[in-house]
């Protein structure tokens, strides 16, 4: 828009080139500046709130990794070993808590750097963050999960398999909510629907 404004501008009064160009150049830059300073801004948000839900998850993983389900054993040649070390449900909530606290670690870690560094770093940085947050919770709700199915008797057997299946749905269902008003859009066009816009936001 501004260069068509400028090229009609120039038409109209050629003899004034330099000026209208110095006009135009410092238009455009006083938008750079504003887009960039307005875009920063909403990026520190988002470092601020993401870094302090990322070291949430931290904390959570790393206490939950030194309170072992099923504690700890006191038997001769075994002492301090876990009870449940044999369990494969105990196996998959070491796996999975380890992968949310390094994970959720990297988060925290990268919203840090973001303070550090220019401007693309905190633009671009975003989409590679969510993505790691995303996997921090579905390791988290994953580990919760394996933790009590580990603890739980064999006769609440059920009571297990209905607690993995819940907590397996929750990140699904979140997923669907998150995305809903997106999903509703991709419905009612169908085929005119175009994602590009919404794949750089």
């Amino acid at each position: 828009m501004q260069n068509e404004v400028c090229m009609l501008m120039l038409k109209a009064n050629p003899q004034h080139t330099g000026s209208i160009y110095n006009l135009h150049r410092k238009a455009k830059q006083e938008a750079t500046n504003a887009s960039r300073k307005d875009a920063k801004s909403l990026t520190q948000i988002y470092t601020t709130n993401t870094s302090l839900v990322a070291i949430l998850i931290t904390t959570i993983a790393f206490a939950a990794a030194f309170t072992l389900p099923g504690g700890y054993s006191n038997g001769a040649g075994s002492e301090g070993l876990p009870v449940m070390s044999r369990k494969v449900a105990f196996q998959a909530f070491l796996i999975s808590d380890t992968l949310a606290m390094c994970s959720s670690f990297a988060v925290a870690f990268i919203c840090i750097m973001a303070r550090w560094e220019d401007y693309e770093f905190l633009v671009y940085y975003r989409s590679f963050t969510k993505k790691l947050m995303w996997f921090a919770y579905v390791a988290t709700t994953t580990a919760f999960s394996t933790g009590l199915y580990t603890v739980l008797p064999p006769h609440l057997h059920w009571l297990a398999i209905a607690i993995c299946i819940t907590v397996a749905l929750l990140p699904i269902l979140t997923k669907l909510l998150g995305e809903w008003p997106v999903l509703r859009l991709r419905f009612r066009l169908g085929k005119t629907f175009n994602s590009d816009l919404l794949d750089i936001v």
